[in-house]
C-alpha cells in the first residue's frame, strides 16, 4: 500500500492528535460555583494526561503521584450538586477525543484511602443510555459532568474519585497488546463534607486498584461491533444512600454567580503537589470565592518552602532522571514491536508516561520527552485512527 507524502503528513498528524487527545480534571463546581483551578491545590491531577491501561498499577487509585495528598479540601455540603470539569490541553478546549466513547463513574473513599484499599463507594455512574454516550455529553457540555453527594452522609474528609473509561481500543486487552486496552483516566479530589447527616460509608467497597480485571464486565468491549446497549459498567452497583440522597443522573449545570475562576497556567500548576505533600490541607470555602484565590496563594507558598530556586529544582530534575529514560528506551523496543522491529507509536507514549512517573518527584522531563521522540521517529504509525477499517470483522489498529 502506498501512500503520498501530502497524505502520508496529513495521517501522522491526525494520528499524534488521536493519541495526544486525552484529559485531565481541571476543577469542581459546588452547587453551580467554581472552585478554581484545582491541580496541586484539592485535586491529586497527574503530571500528564496520559491514561493509565495497566489495570494491576497502582495509578488505577487516583492516577500517576494520586497517593500524595495535597493542601486544601473543598467544603461540599451533603445534599449538593458535585460538577467534575475535564480538559485536555487547556480549560474550555476539546476536552477529549470524541473517539474516546465510554462511561463516567464517581466514587468516595475515606480521606485516608491508599491504593488497593477496598474502601471506594460508587455514587454515581453514565454509560450509554440508548442514543449516546457519557463522554458524548461531556463534550457537548464542555466538559462538564454532574452527580449529587448523598444528603445523609456524615460530615468529614473524603476522597472523590472521578473517572473516564475510554472504550476505543478496548477490543483488546492491555494484559494480551499493552499497545491497546481500556483507558482510564481516574482523578482525586480531596473534600470536606459538611452538614448534620449521619450515615457512614459501608466499610467494605472496591479496590483500585483491584476492582478491574481482564474478566471484569465492562473492561473488554469492542465499541464499534458491539451492540452499546448490552454494555455493562465496571465496578459495584450504586450506592442506595446516593439514590436515596439524590439523583444519580446528569443534570444541566446551573448558572455561576460571580465565580472566582482562578485561571492558572497547566505548566505551573502541574509540579506544586511535589512539595505540598507533607501540609495540613487548609479547606477552600464555596461560598467566598475572592477569598479563595488568596487562600490557595497562601497555602501554595508556606507548603513549598524548599522550593526557593526554580534553577535549582529543574537541575535536580534533569541529574537525577537519567535512568527511568534510559529504562523506558529499553521497554520501547521490547513491547508492541512489529515483524519489522519497529513499535506502535501508542507504546511510545506509554513508555513516556511511565518514564515521567518513575522519575517523580521531580520529573525528568528533558530525558522523557527525548526518549519518547526518540522512539516516535522509528515507530509505525497507525493509519486508521481517523477511519477504522474493519478486518476480520474486528476493528483494530493496522500497522504498515
Amino acid at each position: 500500500m502506498k501512500f503520498s507524502v501530502a497524505s502520508s503528513l496529513l495521517v501522522s498528524s491526525a494520528f499524534f492528535g488521536a493519541v495526544r487527545a486525552h484529559s485531565r480534571e481541571w476543577s469542581l463546581w459546588i452547587d453551580g460555583v467554581d472552585q478554581g483551578a484545582g491541580a496541586g491545590v484539592y485535586i491529586r491531577q497527574p503530571p500528564t494526561n496520559d491514561p493509565v491501561k495497566d489495570l494491576t498499577s497502582d495509578e488505577v487509585f487516583c492516577n500517576v503521584n494520586g497517593a500524595t495528598a495535597v493542601p486544601s479540601t473543598v467544603s461540599v455540603p451533603a445534599g449538593a450538586t458535585v460538577t467534575s470539569e475535564w480538559f485536555h490541553d487547556n480549560r474550555g478546549d476539546d476536552i477529549i477525543a470524541a473517539s474516546h466513547l465510554g462511561p463516567i463513574v464517581a466514587y468516595l473513599a475515606p480521606a485516608d484511602a491508599a491504593p488497593s484499599d477496598a474502601v471506594w463507594t460508587k455514587i454515581y455512574e453514565d454509560g450509554y443510555d440508548g442514543s449516546e454516550w457519557a463522554v458524548t455529553k461531556l463534550i457537548a457540555n464542555a466538559g462538564k459532568v454532574d452527580f449529587e453527594i448523598p444528603s445523609s452522609l456524615a460530615a468529614g474528609d473524603y476522597l472523590l474519585r472521578v473517572e473516564i473509561l475510554a472504550l476505543h481500543e478496548s477490543d483488546t486487552l492491555y494484559s494480551e497488546n499493552s499497545a491497546r486496552g481500556i483507558q482510564l483516566y481516574p482523578s482525586c479530589s480531596q473534600l470536606t463534607v459538611t452538614g448534620s447527616g449521619t450515615t457512614s460509608l459501608p466499610s467494605t467497597g472496591a479496590a483500585f486498584p483491584g476492582q478491574y480485571t481482564d474478566d471484569e464486565p465492562g473492561i473488554h468491549f469492542n465499541v464499534y461491533n458491539e451492540d452499546p446497549n448490552t454494555y455493562v459498567i465496571p465496578g459495584p452497583a450504586v450506592w442506595d444512600a446516593a439514590s436515596s440522597g439524590g439523583s444519580a443522573t446528569s443534570s444541566t449545570v446551573a448558572a455561576p454567580s460571580s465565580t472566582a475562576s482562578t485561571t492558572v497556567e497547566e505548566t505551573s500548576v502541574v509540579a506544586t503537589p511535589s512539595s505540598t505533600a507533607a501540609s495540613e490541607p487548609t479547606t477552600v470555602v464555596a461560598s467566598s470565592p475572592p477569598q479563595t484565590t488568596s487562600t490557595v496563594v497562601a497555602v501554595t507558598s508556606t507548603t513549598a518552602p524548599a522550593a526557593t530556586s526554580p534553577t535549582a529544582v529543574t537541575s535536580k530534575t534533569a541529574t537525577a532522571a537519567t535512568s527511568p529514560a534510559a529504562a523506558v528506551s529499553k521497554t520501547s523496543t521490547a513491547s508492541g514491536s512489529t515483524s519489522t522491529g519497529k513499535v506502535d507509536a501508542n507504546v511510545c507514549m506509554n513508555d513516556y508516561n511511565k518514564c515521567v512517573a518513575a522519575s517523580q518527584p521531580n520529573p525528568d522531563w528533558t530525558g522523557c520527552t527525548a526518549t519518547k521522540d526518540s522512539c516516535l521517529t522509528s515507530a509505525t504509525y497507525n493509519f486508521n485512527m481517523i477511519g477504522r477499517a474493519k478486518r476480520s470483522g474486528k476493528y483494530g489498529r493496522l500497522l504498515a
